[in-house]
């Protein structure tokens, strides 16, 4: 009898024991998603420039951060534009805002502003801009490359964009996406910049977006060394 209630005993050990690691193993496992899901961040390319109408189906924009970068993932249609002549994969690209293009805009509340162009066939370009429109550095490498799939007519990119590339405290952000020619061009944004014509550059509608809360790298009050060399050349050529 003494030995049935010693099995009994130890079942119900193992038992609560068991259920002790499923319960520890649930919380790990929902603290690293929590985690997960605050250094993430998605935004849908879902107006037309002036906010009139609804995209039907919008490119998506993903930032996932890491210690030093953030990576940047697109998923979009794929119009099957023109690609941009003589181009590379990999390799930026120039004026790539003239073809089938996803674009996203970081600012600041100095009006500095990085701007990011990705496009499917693998080209990508950065501008770092201080002030509006004035773009002091551009076309610097970047870690990015895209697949088509013709058979969804859909496209991904992903990229991995240096920290330094930033300006510091990134407090606004917009995103579009560009397809068609000529007079069939169409342009989409995150938020809506109406005026007279598309224009990226109204800098005043941006969305608010603290890159901080999922890049803690960008809270910083000093300019990278990249802003800084950029900074010093463009006073430079004011003088000359």
């Amino acid at each position: 009898m003494l030995a049935s209630k010693c099995v009994v005993y130890d079942m119900g050990v193992n038992m609560f024991s068991k259920q002790l690691i499923i319960i520890y193993t649930l919380l790990v496992y929902s603290s690293l998603s929590q985690a997960m899901d605050i250094k993430t961040k998605q935004f849908t390319v879902g107006l037309s420039w002036d906010g009139k109408e609804k995209v039907e189906n919008p490119a998506i924009i993903t930032l996932k951060a890491s210690e030093t970068d953030l990576e940047i993932e697109v998923s979009a249609p794929f119009y099957d534009d023109p690609a941009p002549p003589n181009w590379e994969p990999g390799v930026a690209y120039f004026k790539l805002w003239d073809y089938e293009v996803v674009e996203a805009f970081f600012l600041n509340d100095a009006d500095d502003y990085l701007e990011l162009e990705f496009g499917p066939h693998g080209q990508h370009l950065m501008l770092i801009l201080n002030g509006n429109r004035n773009a002091i550095k551009h076309s610097l490498p970047m870690d990015y490359s895209s697949t088509i799939d013709r058979e969804t007519m859909t496209w991904t990119g992903k990229a991995v964009v240096p920290g330094s590339y930033f300006p510091p405290n990134v407090t606004k952000f917009n995103g579009y996406a560009i397809h068609g020619t000529e007079d069939n061009r169409v342009y989409e944004a995150v938020f809506e910049v109406s005026g007279e014509q598309p224009d990226f550059h109204r800098i005043n509608k941006f969305g608010d977006f603290d890159l901080s809360s999922i890049f803690p790298a960008n809270a910083r009050d000093e300019h990278s060394d990249l802003w800084t060399q950029a900074l010093i050349e463009q006073e430079n050529n004011k003088k000359e």
